[in-house]
């Protein structure tokens, strides 16, 4: 990633746009769709969808608030304040455009609708967690309770929807909560799809003989970064290297001929990575 691409990723201009954006898509999703068919989302979007199917008095986007609120609270002095106040923004930027969104895609079959609706509201929780702050409290209370317990964010939000969907089991149908699952499960796939998009990098592993002259190809032809490890073939105690080096889809082939060009018996192993932080490739998030 040059300079210029770094420095526009990290601004708070990137940020508030792709947070507003990632927003409104969310809200499109439910809005026009999810909420026709009574389903149930994720998180605490989710709760408070619950809390307004038994409090109806309560619109859905102060539901949103109120539960945000106590979070925010107890997250004042324990995340950063970057990571608080874009948190802050995007709360507030969901429980408004959910307070006056109103539209409806027109989609009558529930299969359809559930999996229109993940494509949708994944899309927008990629968008939304890309970037330096998250979807709202809680996110803030997952890293809170990642620093310090250890608890994965993972096994958090499972846990969490898995609450989630207890509590509306006694005021929806079956088949609604099953619909709703379908639902959250496109929505994570669509999610890590939409992460991967922003941060997609491919790590290169190269075994090779000619460790020293692949690496002077990466990093002074090519301009890429490369490690060198030092090795030893398992069955036959040859002395080889291993070469590492991260690179995108793009460049991946040519990589790949020139290190053929320079050892015919090379091995190349290539992995997908879902996020690559740091060093030339961008700052990490900081929390």
């Amino acid at each position: 990633m040059n300079l210029q691409l770094r420095s526009l990723t990290d601004s708070l201009v990137w940020n508030v746009f792709l947070l507003t954006l990632g927003s409104v898509v969310y809200v499109i999703g439910y809005s026009g769709i999810a909420a026709h068919h009574d389903f149930v989302p994720g998180a605490l979007y989710g709760l408070a969808v619950v809390g307004n199917n038994i409090v109806p008095e309560i619109s859905l986007a102060r539901w949103y608030v109120l539960l945000n609120v106590p979070l925010f609270v107890v997250a004042w002095k324990s995340v950063g304040r970057r990571f608080f106040f874009l948190n802050l923004y995007a709360m507030l930027a969901i429980a408004l455009l959910t307070a006056f969104v109103r539209c409806d895609f027109g989609i009558k079959a529930d299969v359809y609708s559930a999996i229109a609706a993940g494509a949708f509201m994944g899309a927008g929780a990629g968008m939304i967690l890309r970037t330096y702050g998250g979807g709202g409290g809680l996110d803030v209370l997952a890293v809170i309770l990642n620093r310090k317990y250890g608890l994965r964010f993972g096994v958090f939000f499972f846990l969490f929807n898995a609450v989630v969907m207890l509590s509306a089991l006694r005021r929806f149908s079956p088949d609604t909560i099953i619909a709703s699952m379908v639902m959250l499960f496109i929505s994570s796939v669509v999610t890590e799809y939409v992460l991967s998009l922003f941060n997609q990098r491919k790590a290169v592993r190269i075994l090779t003989r000619r460790g020293k002259e692949i690496a002077q190809n990466i990093t002074q032809v090519r301009r890429q970064s490369a490690t060198v490890f030092p090795g030893k073939g398992g069955f036959s105690g040859v002395e080889v290297d291993m070469v590492l080096s991260i690179t995108d889809r793009l460049r991946l082939r040519s990589l790949e001929q020139d290190v053929f060009a320079l050892d015919p018996e090379a091995i190349i192993v290539v992995e997908n990575t879902f996020s690559v932080a740091g060093g030339s490739l961008g700052l990490p998030k900081n929390y």
